[in-house]
């Protein structure tokens, strides 16, 4: 993806130009030209920009303008934002800034969900965020391939071949990342990121923006929180594996805080709210463990990981405790004991 540099109108505010890759080469980094990308994704971006902008100001580049002939889109420059992935992998992240991302995306799904839009309003999300070729990937990348033994597309280490049998060979394992593909498919409940990881999320100090959002469609709201709290959990695990243990119990407070300030901010939901909460953190204990085990089993793995094969092996017990647990976690707190192993 090209990146320039320019002006618009009189203002001195930089901008960058995110040019859209032509269709045979657009593809999946991690897979080559053999998965090119719909070139819509434009579209979908920079309507997606549009409408996070609109429901929580600040929580993403602001856009201004999208040349579909071209596929371009012209948006502000975050040249003083760091790629957050590196900067937790160095262990730098402050609270406020965890506190921001979760902030944003929890008022987006509040503005954008189906228990405070209209009936014809839900109609036009729909029509807007609906299955798309980047939604079928997801499906495919994250709750199909990484649990098909022998994938072309899996791709893992030796030492973590030796435990692959936790998924592979447990029934639970993926019988429930089925219920979870299920969910991701079927429930049209808000405007969701929907590849809401820590290399999709610049941050600056204790601000943050989201990023690459062309994933975005109407699904559950509890597979962004459980993407990203995946993330942090593999950090967890990284920075163990390096000896820095002070960090690492940080980022189980990042997981608390996530949940606190997104509870505190989502406030639109179906049923009675005690409810719609539990099974909201059961799901993402789902997501959770399928997001793990696909970026240690299946083709697009993290970086903070590489290199540290018995911390992909802790972090794939991890997502594998998860998915089996699922249906009897009802809160973060009990979240973070599964994942972590704690007392």
């Amino acid at each position: 993806m090209a990146c320039v540099g320019g002006l618009v109108g009189d203002t001195d505010q930089f901008l960058r130009v995110v040019r859209s890759h032509a269709h045979l080469e657009d593809n999946l980094a991690c897979l080559g030209p053999e998965y090119p990308l719909a070139v819509e994704r434009g579209s979908v971006e920079f309507q997606a920009l549009v409408k996070f902008n609109t429901a929580s100001p600040g929580s993403c580049p602001r856009t201004y303008f999208y040349d579909s002939t071209a596929r371009i889109i012209c948006m502000e420059d975050l040249r003083s934002y760091k790629d957050l992935r590196r900067e937790i992998i160095q262990g730098v992240l402050s609270d406020e800034a965890v506190k921001c991302i979760a902030k944003h995306i929890a008022i987006v799904h509040r503005q954008n969900h189906v228990a405070k839009l209209s009936t014809p309003d839900m109609e036009a999300l729909l029509k807007l965020f609906g299955y798309t070729d980047l939604v079928q990937l997801t499906e495919q990348f994250v709750f199909t391939k990484p649990f098909t033994k022998d994938d072309p597309t899996n791709k893992f280490s030796e030492e973590v071949s030796m435990h692959a049998h936790l998924v592979y060979d447990n029934p639970q394992v993926l019988a429930n990342a089925e219920k979870m593909k299920k969910v991701f498919l079927e429930k049209k409940e808000c405007l969701i990121h929907g590849d809401l990881h820590t290399g999709s999320i610049m941050v600056c100090n204790d601000s943050a923006k989201l990023m690459d959002i062309e994933f975005a469609f109407v699904g559950p709201g509890a597979f962004d929180i459980g993407c990203l709290i995946a993330n942090y959990i593999m950090s967890y695990y990284q920075h163990m594996s390096d000896g820095n243990r002070q960090f690492a119990y940080r980022t189980i407070d990042f997981c608390k805080l996530t949940g606190k300030t997104y509870f505190e901010n989502m406030t639109s939901y179906t049923g009675d709210m005690d409810g719609y909460n539990k099974n909201f953190v059961s799901e993402v204990a789902g997501f959770a463990g399928c997001e793990i085990i696909r970026r240690i089993l299946g083709a697009a793995h993290v970086e903070d990981l590489e290199g540290r094969p018995l911390a992909a092996v802790d972090a794939l017990g991890a997502g594998v405790r998860l998915i089996v647990a699922k249906d009897r976690i009802d809160t973060v707190d009990r979240l973070m004991v599964i994942a972590h192993m704690l007392t």
